[in-house]
């Protein structure tokens, strides 16, 4: 059955060996050498596979038009250039970490927010709530806005009581 698949899905995985990441102004870009074929892709796109679990592995590398070139299954193996997917990575998931629920009202399918962050206050609106709040077992809560803005609460339960009660049907 594997075999099947083969033919028809191709991953090919970027190592140091076949890959070199590197700035070109403020972006990052990358060559390859994939079976002897030398290229250079330019200025490429970073996308967590699992954007709420790996942060650091199982990450895409994309040409600017959406098409995979290859899959890095873990930053740490690029010794020389981990500091670059890192801070590349750091900069297109910015997470500003929410501390307090100033208020959250709900009116036609949209719930706005005004919180206070790590980076300070925040107003944002939410289109359907219940879909856009994730919660996971270790108390971690990711929201995500309309605008596709990602918001993380480390952990619901050391909210405030008013905080935690504001937020606790959707956990």
């Amino acid at each position: 059955m594997n075999n099947m698949f083969e033919n028809i899905i191709k991953i090919v995985y970027l190592t140091p060996e076949n890959a070199t990441f590197y700035k070109t102004g403020d972006f990052l870009a990358l060559k390859t050498n994939i079976d002897g074929e030398e290229k250079d892709h330019g200025i490429i796109k970073l996308r967590r596979l699992f954007p709420f679990e790996e942060l650091w592995r199982d990450i895409s590398v994309l040409t600017p038009g959406n098409e995979e070139i290859g899959v890095i299954r873990d930053v740490a193996l690029f010794s020389e250039a981990e500091t670059l997917l890192r801070d590349e990575l750091t900069r297109v998931y910015f997470t500003p970490k929410i501390t307090k629920i100033l208020s959250m009202k709900e009116k036609y399918g949209f719930s706005n927010w005004d919180v206070e962050t790590d980076i300070g206050k925040i107003t944002f609106s939410v289109r359907d709530t219940f879909r856009s709040v994730h919660s996971f077992e270790s108390g971690r809560v990711i929201i995500t806005d309309v605008d596709g803005s990602r918001y993380e609460i480390i952990d619901a339960s050391k909210l405030d009581k008013a905080s935690y009660r504001k937020i606790e049907i959707y956990l």
